[in-house]
């Protein structure tokens, strides 16, 4: 895995040991991040289900202001903070627990986001569980965007609207707005 662009461009990443982890490939992370063009560098991202934290660090190197990390598997999220570690910054935040406390958590604290990246496990209900929560506890700022990556072509109703999508395979990448 390597970052495909910005300023960390070509930067290697670990990934966790095991295959407990499904990796955004390459090509996927280039197609997102052309859909979301232009990226805001004054914004606040979300990866909720980070793994490797391969997604939030390709916000990172677009220069986003601060990023957010969660992972609830400890083990995943040492390889997460020694690929952070290796980047010349400090503007993220690593969490480790379930998703529903992390949102429940940033919600609390008032924390809003511009961006956020879904990725579940797949053969969960996950994904549909974090849309509730980030509505009902409205993460989302006004002109966020939330990505979702799945192996469903889920749709959802919740005061988010389908801007674009595409299909890899059988992977499925949804862009929606507030």
């Amino acid at each position: 895995m390597r970052v495909v662009a910005g300023k960390y461009k070509g930067f290697q990443l670990d990934g966790p040991k095991g295959n407990t982890t499904r990796p955004t490939d390459n090509k996927i992370k280039e197609a997102i991040f052309d859909m979301l063009y232009p990226i805001n560098p004054n914004s606040v991202a979300l990866d909720l289900f980070s793994g490797s934290g391969q997604m939030g660090i390709e916000f990172l190197s677009r220069d986003l202001s601060f990023v957010y990390f969660n992972e609830a598997d400890r083990k995943i999220a040492k390889t997460l903070e020694a690929n952070l570690i290796k980047l010349d910054t400090d503007n993220y935040d690593i969490s480790i627990a379930d998703f529903k406390v992390a949102l429940m958590t940033y919600s609390a604290k008032e924390i809003k986001f511009d961006y956020i990246f879904l990725d579940p496990p797949y053969d969960t209900d996950y994904l549909a569980s974090a849309i509730d929560i980030i509505i009902n506890n409205e993460l989302l700022n006004e002109d966020g965007i939330v990505i979702t990556e799945s192996d469903r072509d889920l749709k959802f109703d919740d005061d988010l609207y389908l801007i674009k999508e595409k299909t890899y395979g059988r992977k499925f990448v949804n862009i929606y707005i507030k």
